[in-house]
């Protein structure tokens, strides 16, 4: 309800600025160039982007053909099925030892299997997404601590993570800053020396195993020429220098919506653009979400992605502009969501899955194979400083949405002039976001505090050795205090021998003034005779 709110609302918004924004000249004529590309729905408007390309056109049909047959292929599935009622009261908690959020004592996603029901897994998807972004935001209130500022949704095979794992189960995690993480625990272990010692035992636990969770691998060579398009203008809506023949080329597909959170210095146009050369395929939203009519019993669900069949509405899928195995799914302008409004919305996960079964599908036939290669790694969605990491306006808070659909390399290899020729070629490795959150943990945390853990080891070391040291001496002073204890008593034996000696020879000395005094007499005697 609070997602319905909030997109009506904005809706509301944006018509009303919108309007003001568009009656100032300084705006016409841009407007001009860009009107029949973000407003109209004919053919010709609907498909700008490869209408001189009767090739890539082509291709565009028969995948909405497929679109069509897969969503039937659902249809008489869901019919046999009742649909699941979402558990709105999910335990949302951090991993062990780990900055990851995950729905405690949930069931997985088995996408991979063709039978099992999408709707439902689409529902739940979007249920867990809403509470743990929710999670996100009482973590921010209740600890102070940034958590909203940088985070990662990603929905990978559980053997991912854990090559024990046998089974095909997908599972959904939300990756948090691995610094906040960090500081929360920090902040727990207050001035505890034990509790500070064992949090960075979990935090070097965790850099150790995923700086290197991701094996290096050597520069894949590829077997297509990759596809290069030409310098793009950063700013088409603000932009009027089209008209010189050496400026960047302007974007047909831009995103006008003034939006009310997406800078932090005001409510700006969106500006997201779509490069024509990247473009792989678009497709309808509004078959998806007639899926959920007779399978989804949130009313608030159904009510919210009603309000998007008004209108034509398409998600559009390009390749990167760098050569990575990366298929990104936008709203199509003039569609604007951000991220935390995209994975909130079941027709969201439904088209993520509904993809990823169609791109197996179509390997399979390309490739004669009945081998199960999933060409679909995992699908990401960036939030925070993480979305906006590779734009060129770093203001920016939500950007325009936009998902990525991780391919592998036995996909890209298939792709050629023929099949899925934007991502021909594309074969480098895409950013390996957990060995990126151990160095950023590493380089911005742990470094230091295990560098001052250190040195408080090494004082305390030092501190253990001089009491050591005292006691070595104090245990010697005692010693030479019984020690001279023991001379002070042979002093006094001494005394005592001398004064007995003394005593002796006075006594001595009195005889022999006697035997002297009479010897002498004896003498005088003599001589009076």
């Amino acid at each position: 309800t609070d997602l319905l709110v909030d997109i009506k609302m904005s809706k509301s918004l944006n018509k009303k600025s919108s309007n003001d924004y568009k009656n100032k000249s300084i705006r016409k004529e841009n407007q001009i160039h860009r009107s029949c590309s973000l407003s109209t729905s004919s053919e010709s408007d609907q498909y700008s982007w490869c209408q001189f390309d009767e090739t890539v056109k082509e291709f565009q049909k028969k995948m909405e053909d497929v679109q069509k047959d897969l969503i039937s292929d659902i249809m008489k599935l869901s019919s046999s099925s009742a649909p699941t009622i979402c558990n709105d009261n999910l335990h949302i908690d951090f991993l062990p030892d780990e900055p990851v959020l995950v729905a405690q004592q949930e069931s997985l996603f088995d996408i991979i299997n063709e039978k099992e029901n999408i709707i439902n897994m689409a529902n739940r998807l979007s249920s867990q997404s809403t509470q743990m972004i929710n999670k996100i935001e009482a973590l921010v209130n209740s600890t102070g601590i940034p958590f909203n500022h940088k985070f990662r949704l990603e929905l990978r095979p559980a053997s991912f993570y854990n090559e024990h794992i046998q089974h095909q189960l997908w599972e959904l995690r939300m990756n948090v800053d691995p610094v906040s993480w960090f500081d929360l625990h920090w902040r727990q272990c207050g001035d505890n020396e034990v509790k500070q010692h064992s949090c960075l035992a979990k935090a070097r636990s965790y850099i150790t195993k995923y700086r290197s969770f991701i094996p290096e691998q050597l520069p894949h060579e590829s077997l297509q020429q990759p596809i290069k398009g030409p310098q793009y203008c950063e700013y088409p809506l603000s932009c009027r220098k089209d008209r010189f023949p050496d400026h960047s080329k302007h974007a047909t597909i831009v995103c006008d919506v003034i939006t009310t959170t997406q800078r932090d210095d005001g409510n700006y146009e969106c500006g997201q653009y779509i490069m024509d050369e990247y473009i792989v395929m678009q497709w309808p939203i509004k078959p998806i979400i007639e899926l959920f009519e007779k399978q989804t019993s949130n009313s608030s669900q159904l009510e919210i992605q009603k309000d998007y069949l008004a209108q034509e509405f398409h998600f559009i899928f390009t390749a990167k502009k760098e050569t990575i195995r990366d298929l990104v799914l936008f709203p199509k302008p003039p569609l604007h969501l951000t991220n935390r409004q995209l994975v909130q919305l079941p027709f969201f996960w439904a088209t993520a899955i509904l993809t990823s079964k169609m791109l197996h599908h179509q390997l399979q036939q390309k490739t004669l194979s009945e081998q199960k290669i999933w060409p679909v790694e995992a699908i990401a969605i960036n939030f925070g400083q993480w979305e906006t990491a590779g734009f060129y306006d770093k203001r920016l808070i939500d950007c325009h949405a936009h998902a990525h659909l991780l391919l592998n390399l036995t996909f890209i290899n298939a792709c050629d002039n023929t099949f899925f020729s934007a991502l021909k070629g594309r074969v480098d490795e895409p950013p390996n976001y957990l060995k990126q959150n151990a160095q950023l943990l590493h380089f911005e945390r742990l470094q230091n505090h295990e560098f001052n853990s250190q040195q408080m080891d090494d004082f305390s070391k030092r501190l253990t050795n001089v009491e050591n040291d005292l006691q070595g001496v104090k245990t010697d002073l005692e010693d030479v205090k019984t020690n001279l204890q023991g001379l002070k008593g042979n002093a006094t034996n001494l005394t005592t021998y001398v004064d007995g000696l003394t005593s002796g020879m006075k006594d001595m000395e009195s005889l022999l003034n006697k035997v002297y005094d009479l010897l002498t007499n004896n003498s005088v005697t003599q001589v009076s005779k």
